[in-house]
């Protein structure tokens, strides 16, 4: 639509006559136009966003990952570790299930051997004591008979003086 005449100046029926009839929905299209504008400007900015967004998690989750990797190797290696460990124990733990059932069977033969000594020194002291009665009975029985014998020298010795004399 031309507006304007021919002449160079401006047609005032015809400007007019625009603004009534086609100026409202020119402008009204212009309106929707412009929001229209806003909502794809908006929507190439929430992409932009989300995209960034997206390039952001991304990075996140890589370093999440780079994280959890080294955590599971230290795990990896911890539980190898312990499992090793454990080897050991159970090595060590045999082990001493075996000593422990070795000093049991020590001991249980060392107290027999004992047992066995405390009777034969028993049987000995008891030996000894009755050895050792006899003995102070033999030695009553010398010093009774040594007097004897020295009564009866004596006696012999009177006897022999008396045949001199």
């Amino acid at each position: 639509m031309n507006i304007s005449s021919d002449t160079g100046g401006i047609d005032s029926s015809a400007f007019l006559d625009y603004i009534a009839k086609q100026f409202p929905s020119d402008l009204a299209q212009m309106v929707a136009l412009r929001d229209e504008l806003a909502k794809r400007q908006g929507a190439i900015s929430a992409v932009d966003d989300a995209n960034k967004k997206l390039a952001d998690a991304d990075v996140y989750a890589q370093n999440i990952k780079a994280q959890a990797d080294a955590l599971l190797a230290t795990a990896k290696t911890a539980s190898a570790d312990s499992q090793d460990k454990q080897a050991l124990l159970d090595a060590r733990e045999k082990d001493l299930t075996a000593l422990e059932n070795q000093a049991v069977a020590d001991s249980a033969a060392t107290a027999k051997d004992v047992a066995a000594k405390e009777a034969s020194l028993t049987a000995r002291e008891d030996g000894l004591a009755q050895a050792q009665a006899a003995l102070i009975a033999s030695q009553a029985k010398l010093a009774s008979d040594q007097t004897a014998l020295d009564a009866r020298v004596k006696a012999l010795q009177d006897k022999i003086a008396s045949i001199n004399i």
